[in-house]
């Protein structure tokens, strides 16, 4: 090997050039002297001659120890180096991944000996042991998928969360959106404490809507009245309060969202503003305030306020959405009620379905403790409470009861045909119904007129025990649900009005129920003028209901037709029959006495009992329960009906197909 021969002549003579480096520097200096000062000429030539030959050793010895660190550096053109296949490989391997940590590479030598800068050959075991083997493709991969992180779908992704496996409120969408960004916020300002509260001008109240904290101190009520704390004042001024220093005195004070001091040190508030409509004009005051804390002071900058203005335009951003999603459920609840109460109304078109229908679906749109529902009562010649719900268990005003008219609440809202909305009762000195009620004076009251067109028919009244509980909101969704009980009562009313001029009942044949109580009055007088026997029979078909709601109105007047039927062919010729309501048939059977009715009724319900009906290609039967009641002299019609109707309450309170006599 011929190279590797010359170039260990080569580093010997490197090494004694390196060696006498001194000497020839002296020798040139004294050499460059000496020619200076001796004016001859030989003597002149030699020193030139000798300060030459040492400036050019030097100079050799120089580029010599440069060439040679760079063949021991590893560049790329090292002299005397073969390129050829047989001569060794030097392989880098990086020390993350070496035992040594104070190596920045090792070389593995593929079978030469390794040289030292002064030529001597090592040892084969000081190789070995000098020698870093390159670690193996799989141990790398392996080192590196220990180290490096495994991320799963979760770190991106809420997998558990709610609002992905089902069809959310908006309040719960916003509330879980609001954490994320409250979570955010800490640890982007390295915080304590963030919370989001609600401002409630009306109560006079800040309402803690959401929080992200290290503390197990803050309030549980999430209610505190506006005061003098920091949280207020922002809520209060509109502006961002910035405390760099706080004096554990004045803790207490200043942070009611604590249950007990914490040392909190810093703290930056900022007001959150929001406007349902385009212009800024209209937001006057923020809606919400956002708080910051830290236990360091001076932890907060004016970059802070900077960083956390732009949250608030995110979090103004989800108030906007909250808004737009809550308003459109609203609307859909307001569809689904119009929707049921039509639904009711059309399967059993009464007053009694048309107000019992109209007070649920009012219960199910607004937050209620008493609801009522004022018509006007013919009979009594007054407007009446014909619905009364009580939630609150409190005393109330009863079922019947006649109002004020127009001295109350209710009675205004009836004679202007214009809601009213009070927010604190305490402040009104009108009654609600009558002077002399008794009730609470603490709450809120809306009452909301159930009208058609420019007639008014009644009114939906709603209270609650707490202040400003009613919004505008509410109201419209009152009064869309009222607008459409009102069009049902504007219908049922007309339908009365042609029935007083309608002696027959257009579905059954039998008489009208104005007619029947004509014809009752005067079998009555002639009863007490001749001394004969009357009995009043009330034939009812047993549930009603659930016919109505398998087959229709229509089906349940085929089913009342087939039942007129066989009781006209039951009775006399003389006998009177008259549809008394819906669901039910009056009989006056003359020149009977009670006991002959009750046999006659029995009779009449085993024959209704024995009859197959076909209706919709389904065959079914029905039964029926009978009321019987017997007139005595001076007995007026009012209480002849009465008697009659307590007796078939009680056939069908005790199960129906049944006869009861009074």
């Amino acid at each position: 090997m011929p190279d590797f021969a010359v170039k260990q002549w080569f580093e010997k003579i490197i090494a004694k050039v390196n060696a006498g480096e001194g000497i020839f520097l002296i020798a040139g200096i004294i050499a460059l002297i000496t020619g200076i000062i001796v004016d001859v000429f030989l003597i002149r030539l030699f020193c030139l001659i000798v300060v030459a030959v040492s400036a050019a050793l030097i100079y050799f010895s120089m580029k010599a120890n440069d060439l040679q660190l760079l063949s021991k550096s590893g560049g790329s053109n090292p002299p005397f180096q073969s390129r050829s296949e047989s001569e060794r490989m030097k392989k880098l391997v990086f020390d993350d991944f070496q035992n040594h940590g104070n190596r920045g590479f090792g070389e593995e030598e593929s079978g030469e000996e390794i040289i030292n800068s002064a030529g001597v050959n090592q040892d084969k075991s000081e190789q070995i042991t000098d020698r870093i083997d390159p670690l193996p493709v799989s141990h790398v991969q392996t080192e590196k998928k220990s180290i490096e992180r495994e991320f799963v779908l979760s770190d991106y992704f809420d997998v558990d969360s709610e609002i992905y496996k089902r069809d959310t409120e908006p309040r719960t969408e916003f509330d879980l959106l609001l954490n994320k960004v409250l979570a955010v916020i800490k640890e982007v300002l390295f915080a304590h404490t963030v919370a989001f509260f609600w401002a409630n001008r009306e109560k006079e109240q800040m309402i803690m809507e959401g929080y992200v904290s290290d503390s197990s101190k803050l309030f549980s009520g999430r209610r505190f009245s506006i005061g003098h704390d920091l949280v207020s004042k922002v809520a209060q001024t509109g502006k961002p309060e910035f405390v760099t220093e706080v004096n554990e005195s004045s803790e207490s004070e200043l942070f009611c969202y604590y249950s007990s001091p914490v040392s909190v040190r810093s703290f930056v508030g900022v007001p959150v503003f929001f406007s349902r409509g385009a212009s800024d004009g209209s937001i006057q005051q923020p809606v919400a305030v956002l708080i910051v804390d830290s236990k360091t002071g001076d932890e907060f900058g004016t970059e802070t306020l900077t960083l956390l203005g732009r949250f608030t335009k995110l979090v103004s951003a989800l108030i906007k959405s909250y808004n737009d999603k809550y308003d459109l459920l609203l609307d859909v609840e307001l569809m689904s009620s119009i929707r049921r109460l039509q639904e009711r109304i059309r399967n059993n078109f009464s007053l009694n379905t048309i107000v019992q229908a109209l007070a649920e679906e009012s219960s199910k749109l607004v937050n209620w403790d008493f609801l009522t529902v004022v018509l006007y009562d013919e009979a009594k010649r007054a407007w009446v409470a014909k619905k009364v719900t009580n939630r609150a268990h409190e005393g109330y005003i009863v079922t019947e009861q006649a109002i004020d008219f127009p001295e109350s609440i209710v009675g205004q809202t009836i004679k202007k045909n214009f809601h009213n909305t009070y927010d604190d009762l305490e402040k009104i000195a009108m009654p609600r119904y009558y002077s002399e009620e008794k009730l609470g004076r603490e709450g809120s009251f809306a009452s909301v007129p159930v009208s058609s067109l420019n007639k008014c028919y009644g009114a939906v009244n709603v209270e609650s025990r707490d202040r400003f509980n009613f919004s505008r909101r509410d109201i419209d969704m009152l009064y869309r649900l009222a607008e459409n009980a009102a069009s049902a009562l504007e219908i049922f009313y007309m339908k009365e009005i042609i029935n007083e001029y309608v002696i027959i009942d257009d579905v059954t044949g039998m008489y009208s129920k104005k007619f029947f109580l004509q014809r009752m009055e005067e079998e009555l007088h002639r009863a007490d003028d001749v001394g004969s026997d009357l009995s009043l029979l009330f034939v009812t078909a047993d549930k009603a209901d659930e016919i109505t709601q398998r087959f229709g109105i229509d089906g349940f007047e085929r089913v009342m037709l087939t039942l007129a039927k066989a009781i006209r062919n039951s009775v006399r010729p003389y006998d009177i029959v008259g549809r008394y309501d819906t669901d039910r048939f009056g009989i006056l059977l003359l020149n009977t006495a009670s006991n002959e009715a009750y046999l006659w009724a029995e009779k009449i319900r085993k024959t209704i009992t024995g009859l197959v009906i076909n209706l919709e290609g389904k065959s079914f039967s029905i039964t029926i329960s009978v009321g019987v009641s017997g007139a005595v002299d001076g007995m007026r019609k009012e209480e002849l009906v009465g008697n009659t109707s307590a007796v078939l309450n009680n056939a069908l309170l005790a199960g129906g197909n049944a006869v009861r006599v009074f």
